[in-house]
């Protein structure tokens, strides 16, 4: 999956100052080799950058509070569908409200959650989920295997838009059966199938609800009717404001029953307004903390920044026109400098990445190939101007000015692309920045005449599980959601389609790097960096999960008392 919004409001003042300063220090970073890190341990104190010292969880709570103000990721969310639902604030706020068929925990294991167990026969074409018969809607009602094979559905219906729908690209079809399971069959073995059923693909929710609110189902005014461990009430999402969850005292998980009666997501997303609304107590808790205020929130002594294990990318996503040109892609690739973008815009909260797929996201029964693969990949380091130059040149795309798209508001995402600007500038590209206000920005990952005029988009994405599968169908396949250039690799396409049929996961690895080394070289996106997750909470609260799994799991639940 991938981030196609990151909000801001536009600001003024900071910009020139901001770009300057992290350009003098890159250069520093570049010669000598130091970093300036800040925030990633649980005190807040320096890191030294490396994906070592990630974390998973936070402290438990100690009691239960009553009410909890938390930043949204990003700004406020476009949905609250689960099928549509693309997004960091999307995501994070249904897993909060709707449960899943499955679990994702902190470190990525599955366990069970609405589907107490599950059974795959012999030949992969069939898996038979076993539900829960004690879980309840909010309006009281019981879920059913009616509801459970609906709202998969949901995500094979064209007219439902599903984001989601690539995972179910094998499924023949989804009934209940009896009182308390579900049978998928496939048209094809499908080993993704299953992991994605601890993510919003897999989420249930009650269908006669769904079917009476039609296309108003997710809105601010259709709302949803789930099962979580929070409720969304009448009103409760005030357009613009905030929205906010009610706690649901009859959760069937007794272990995840939230600790906060109310809790509050904010939609702040300019950074300094951010950084502000925490050192005064107004915000409590957020993730993805913007790495451009991390040294003066770990600073202010108001609570912890804690870096927690991410299956993110930060990347560059070409659109038709210029940057559809694989040799103008190739030749950016290889004047940035990632390391420097690490230590220094980012604070050592992310490590350099030279390919779609980062390490965190490899299958862990595969890493010896993945690492192999890996290593013959080249790593450019931004250094290798003349041959940059050389590749491009005569090529009359070049003389173009490329369009790099931000979010307006977003410090760090200003200096990133300062920077690509500046190295770009070294080998005769010429970048024009263009900051987008949050809606525009967010509608043109999803709407091809919002992205006219735009070149390149910048991006953060993430993988929603440990299998690289789970991006590349929705980047490099010729029908993928974000294959906004018209890749079609037919070597890439036989070698994955080949790889998700098959159930043994070294020769899934093997066949996953080989579609790499095919498809890598054109660069279907340009790879800068692996993220950590970055996340906040005051001193008075603690129990939040610290790791990127956040965003399926019921983060907010475990949310209690410090003291």
């Amino acid at each position: 999956m991938r981030n196609p919004a990151k909000p801001g409001n536009t600001r003024t003042g900071r910009t020139t100052v901001g770009v300057v300063l992290v350009a003098a220090s890159l250069a520093m970073a570049a010669c000598s080799g130091n970093s300036s890190n800040s925030g990633g341990t649980p005190s807040g104190g320096s890191t030294s950058g490396s994906g070592s010292h990630v974390v998973l969880t936070t402290p438990k709570a100690k009691g239960p509070i009553d009410t909890l103000d938390w930043d949204l990721p990003y700004g406020e969310p476009t949905t609250l569908d689960y099928v549509k639902a693309a997004d960091y604030g999307p995501d994070m706020v249904v897993s909060n409200l709707c449960d899943s068929l499955l679990r994702l925990e902190p470190d990525y294991s599955t366990t069970p959650s609405l589907a107490t167990s599950w059974k795959t026969s012999s030949d992969h074409l069939t898996t038979t989920f076993t539900l829960r018969t004690d879980v309840k809607f909010w309006d009281g009602k019981p879920m059913t295997p009616d509801d459970v094979a609906y709202s998969l559905l949901r995500n094979l219906d064209p007219k439902n838009e599903p984001v989601n729908g690539a995972f179910f690209d094998h499924v023949k079809s989804i009934t209940p059966k009896g009182n308390d399971q579900v049978v998928v069959t496939f048209k094809k073995p499908d080993e993704l199938f299953i992991k994605e059923m601890a993510t919003v693909a897999g989420q249930v929710s009650e269908k006669a609800f769904t079917q009476s609110k039609g296309s108003k189902y997710g809105s601010a005014e259709g709302g949803v009717m789930c099962s979580g461990p929070f409720k969304l009430e009448s009103g409760a999402w005030k357009p613009g404001q905030d929205i906010t969850l009610t706690a649901n005292k009859d959760y069937w998980n007794p272990a995840l029953r939230p600790l906060a009666d109310k809790v509050t997501l904010h939609f702040i997303s300019d950074t300094s307004t951010l950084a502000q609304s925490i050192k005064s107590g107004e915000i409590q808790g957020a993730y993805e903390l913007p790495p451009a205020i991390l040294p003066a929130v770990s600073q202010s002594g108001a609570g912890s920044v804690y870096q927690g294990k991410s299956l993110q990318v930060f990347e560059l996503g070409p659109t038709p026109g210029p940057m559809a040109d694989q040799k103008m892609r190739q030749a950016l690739g290889m004047v940035i400098d990632r390391t420097a973008l690490a230590q220094v815009v980012f604070h050592g909260a992310a490590d350099p990445n030279y390919t779609l797929i980062p390490p965190p996201a490899w299958d862990p029964t595969g890493v010896d190939i993945y690492q192999k693969a890996y290593d013959q990949i080249p790593h450019p380091d931004g250094k290798d101007i003349s041959a940059a130059k050389q590749l491009i040149s005569g090529n009359p795309n070049a003389s173009k000015p490329i369009v790099l798209a931000i979010a307006a508001g977003n410090q760090t995402d200003i200096d990133t692309a300062t920077l690509i600007q500046q190295e770009a500038a070294q080998i005769g590209m010429t970048i024009k920045i263009k900051q987008m206000q949050p809606l525009e920005f967010s509608t043109a990952f999803f709407d091809a005449n919002a992205r006219k005029g735009v070149d390149l988009m910048l991006t953060q994405g993430w993988v929603d599980v440990p299998d690289p599968l789970d991006y590349l169908g929705l980047i490099v396949l010729p029908d993928s959601y974000f294959n906004w250039i018209g890749l079609n690799n037919q070597t890439v396409v036989s070698l994955l389609d080949k790889a998700r049929s098959n159930y043994n996961d070294k020769q899934r690895a093997t066949q996953i790097t080989q579609a790499q080394a095919s498809y890598e070289p054109t660069q279907p996106e340009i790879p800068m960096l692996s993220l950590h997750e970055v996340m906040y909470m005051s001193k008075d609260v603690t129990g939040a999960p610290a790791s990127f799994a956040y965003i399926f799991e019921p983060s907010l639940a475990t949310v209690g008392s410090a003291s």
